[in-house]
């Protein structure tokens, strides 16, 4: 029997996957208790584990370096990993939603069709500059409401800094404290909200959601599912994780639902 690699998300998520792997009957040790590595042990025979931020474990998935993973649903989209990365189980914590933000002093500005008709509709000079670390759910919905191919600015040129000038709508890739860009640096963001109360600190409303209701989910690499030597191993973890998810209560996240 082959071992398999699992990964743990480090972060945001980690107290809450510690949490929820203590109610599946497992007891990790190293994670999420004060230790500084990044290889916790899950006891299960054939896992080895490894903690990953969780924008990197959906594409790391798809590459083949994990087998196993637990990331939030919003990355799983964010990272287009669906043909390589089979969705295993809403395990129903972390939940978030996806939002496309405002000022709170934009009155005339209630949806993402008000938001786009104001810059796009517009003869000036300034283009929307949107905030983001979610590069490719944002591109969605600009093409969801327009038809522009939009400016990104990034320092990866790879994704395609090449294209920025001449949109009306151009995407900034933010690095993190999203919510302080608005309104000197640009005029709306894209980010992830439990509450919203930083987004309305930050004089901010919500005019959109892109993504509702992500939660973290078990992922697996699609190779792997196929292989005998790592299938029984594979089935272990998802039997224990899916004993203690929730019932499922409601529709799966849907793009664009507000």
């Amino acid at each position: 029997m082959s071992s398999i690699r699992f990964a743990l998300p480090k972060g945001s998520l980690e107290k809450k996957t510690r949490a929820f792997l203590e109610r599946a009957g497992i007891e990790p040790k190293g994670y999420a208790d004060g230790t500084r590595g990044y290889r916790p042990e899950l006891g299960i025979e054939g896992v080895q584990t490894k903690m990953m931020r969780p924008q990197e474990i959906p594409y790391m998935l798809q590459a083949g370096y994990f087998d196993l993973g637990i990331s939030g649903i919003d990355w799983y989209f964010e990272s287009e990993a669906s043909a390589n990365v089979e969705d295993l189980v809403d395990l129903g914590f972390g939940r978030v939603d996806i939002v496309l933000c405002v000022s709170d002093k934009w009155q005339e500005v209630r949806s993402a069709e008000h938001l786009f008709a104001k810059f796009v509709d517009s003869t000036g000079t300034q283009p929307l500059r949107i905030w983001t670390e979610y590069l490719n759910l944002t591109e969605m919905l600009i093409r969801q409401y327009t038809d522009l191919e939009p400016s990104l600015y990034s320092p990866y040129t790879r994704l395609g800094v090449a294209r920025s000038g001449a949109s009306p709508v151009a995407i900034f890739h933010s690095f993190g404290a999203t919510e302080s860009k608005p309104p000197e640096d640009g005029e709306a963001i894209v980010d992830n909200t439990e509450t919203g109360s930083t987004l309305r600190a930050n004089g901010l409303k919500i005019v959109h959601k892109v993504l509702e209701g992500s939660t973290a989910h078990l992922l697996a690499n699609r190779r792997a599912l196929r292989n005998r030597d790592k299938r029984a191993a594979i089935q272990r973890v998802r039997e224990k994780l899916a004993a203690a998810a929730p019932t499922p209560f409601e529709e799966a996240p849907a793009f664009g639902h507000i």
